[in-house]
């Protein structure tokens, strides 16, 4: 699965959202679909790793 697009929540389910997050002192994100994370090489997991510490971010690699 890819993830296309954060979720476009409001009302009430958006209320629930931000009750959750004040309850668990955490942030939720909401995605129109739950993607699927790549399977990679050791030599590609590295690469990212290395990137990650060029730019001071974590990096995910999805599924396309």
């Amino acid at each position: 699965m890819q993830c296309t697009a954060y979720a476009h929540l409001s009302g009430d389910k958006l209320k629930r959202l931000q009750e959750m997050e004040k309850e668990f002192g955490t942030i939720l994100v909401a995605f129109e679909q739950v993607p699927a994370v790549a399977h990679l090489s050791e030599s590609e997991l590295e690469e990212i790793r290395g990137e990650e510490k060029k730019i001071g971010k974590i990096l995910i690699a999805y599924e396309r």
